[in-house]
């Protein structure tokens, strides 16, 4: 039987009765997930438009944008019981020596007889797959935002790329650093918690609130690791980024409203943990297109478009609650993930999303407020990055007004903000992302702990949210924040390529 003439349900059993990955063997909701996926997708394409109702507001946010915490309500979910194969996993080391910044493992090779049969994209610009295109016009509009840039091909080169857009070899040791810390804090199991003192005989101080929030920890711990190039199949922390990979899809849960759906919501987490996790799968996924993380990262993938506000496009802590900008931008980011993996990505999911970001901008879309119009630093960062994503041009007036906006506030010493503003500067480029980068690279490689206990490596958290994600949450932020020069290619680049231009 030819590739193209197997059905989704004949694919499920092929992956089930297949040897090898991750999985030795299916839970049943597996297979019926998938054979739901399509009626999912279909279901979603059929979806009335609910017009541009704006959405409720829930509750204002303060000025300085600190989110207001509120008691969530939750329907019991079934946790799953899943069966992970992971080499070498029996155990995870947690002393690890640090190599020198020109000796960063980045290229990653993985075996044929475990990967996917489609091949990813080798390079930026690509064309998506039958099951995500659409017929209307407006989503292919929408569907071809896609393939303007950002894409993952440059963690393979991340010294050389780091080196010639804006790293320096400080900045390349401070990632390693910080990578030795985050490996030394897993747990056995194989997470990660934002209260990094439970692993033993840790003195760093400064832990997280959220303690109950493992999915998103354990996301936080595996981001930094990818960033660089890094998988369970390749590098220096393979060990580390595989079972905490085995620990995100044990804990995936699912949920009867959303067939096909694998949930990683959690109450303490909420949709912030499940837009982190499902871009860890996503990702690790789309860099080695390992069969066994497919089922469960187009799973996250589809959890994240049931659980879309049906009216105002947004996402917030429960499933279908009206939106708030924070939450909205994890969530989009998974999809962009998704979308680079070829997952199946409903176009009107991210185009809803927009309508959201409509209804909380200002001064014509170069302000965004958290969940109604306004002007902040964070949610003008988060939503400006969105609007990159997702279809604006270089030289669209409110992105130039916004990234103005940015430029003259600076880097600050909240890194929730620094991290999404360092990746709208680093996409528009120019003199304004040359001073960013210069101020935001120094302040990061100055402000690393660089004693000899066992802080070494990490960063002490500042302002804004950190408290409640505590040193991980920090320090998991200021690794990816310092990774920009090769996390994601530039969105605006005039070339398409499959390393960097330095290389060749």
């Amino acid at each position: 039987m030819s590739q193209e003439n197997v059905t989704p349900e004949q694919e499920a059993v092929e992956y089930i009765e297949s040897s090898g990955g991750f999985l030795d063997r299916v839970p049943s909701w597996l297979l019926s997930m998938v054979i739901h996926t399509v009626l999912l997708i279909v279901m979603m394409f059929l979806q009335v438009d609910q017009g541009s109702k704006k959405a409720a507001v829930i509750f204002q946010a303060t000025a300085d944008e600190e989110i207001v915490e509120e008691e969530i309500i939750e329907e019991e979910e079934e946790e799953l019981e899943m069966d992970l194969e992971v080499e070498d996993m029996e155990e995870v080391e947690t002393e690890v020596t640090v190599d020198t910044p020109q000796d960063v493992p980045v290229e990653v090779e993985v075996a044929n007889d475990t990967m996917d049969d489609e091949p990813p994209p080798a390079v930026v610009e690509f064309t998506p797959t039958a099951d995500v295109r659409a017929n209307s016009s407006d989503n292919n509009a929408t569907l071809n935002a896609y393939t303007s840039g950002g894409g993952l091909d440059a963690r393979k080169h991340a010294d050389a790329v780091a080196m010639t857009g804006g790293g320096t070899r400080a900045s390349q040791n401070a990632v390693k650093m910080g990578l030795e810390w985050i490996a030394r804090h897993q747990l056995a199991n194989g997470s990660w918690n934002y209260n990094h003192c439970l692993v033993g005989n840790c003195n760093c101080g400064n832990p997280g609130s959220l303690v109950n929030c493992t999915s998103g920890a354990t996301a936080m711990g595996i981001l930094p690791f990818l960033g660089c190039g890094m998988t369970h199949r390749e590098g220096t922390y393979k060990r580390q980024i595989g079972a905490g990979l085995k620990f995100l899809v044990s804990i995936m849960k699912k949920d009867p409203k959303c067939p096909g759906g694998g949930s990683l919501h959690q109450k303490e987490g909420t949709m912030y943990a499940h837009g982190l996790a499902t871009i860890c799968l996503t990702e690790a996924y789309a860099m080695t297109k390992e069969k066994s993380l497919k089922v469960p990262a187009q799973a996250a993938v589809n959890f994240i478009m049931y659980a879309q506000d049906p009216t105002g496009g947004g996402w917030r802590y429960s499933p279908r609650q009206a939106g708030d900008t924070s939450v909205v931008g994890w969530q989009l980011m998974a999809l962009k993930s998704g979308y680079m993996g070829y997952l199946q990505v409903n176009p009107q999911v991210p185009a809803k999303a927009m309508n959201f970001l409509n209804s909380v901008q200002t001064e014509n879309g170069a302000g965004y407020g958290y969940v109604t119009p306004g002007k902040t630093p964070a949610c003008t960062a988060i939503a400006l990055l969105c609007r990159m994503y997702y279809g604006w041009k270089q030289d669209h007036p409110a992105l130039q007004k916004g990234v103005q906006y940015i430029g003259n506030m600076g880097p600050s010493g909240d890194m929730y903000y620094n991290y999404y503003a360092t990746q709208v500067m680093r996409h528009y480029g120019g003199d304004q992302w040359t001073k960013w980068n210069e101020k935001m690279r120094e302040q990061l490689v100055k402000k690393q702990d660089k004693s000899d206990g066992h802080s070494k490596g990490s960063w002490t958290p500042g302002s804004g949210h950190s408290g409640s994600g505590g040193r991980l949450y920090e320090t998991a932020l200021s690794i990816m924040t310092l990774e920009v020069y090769y996390r994601h290619q530039p969105i605006y680049q005039t070339q398409t390529m499959d390393k960097p231009a330095a290389l060749e």
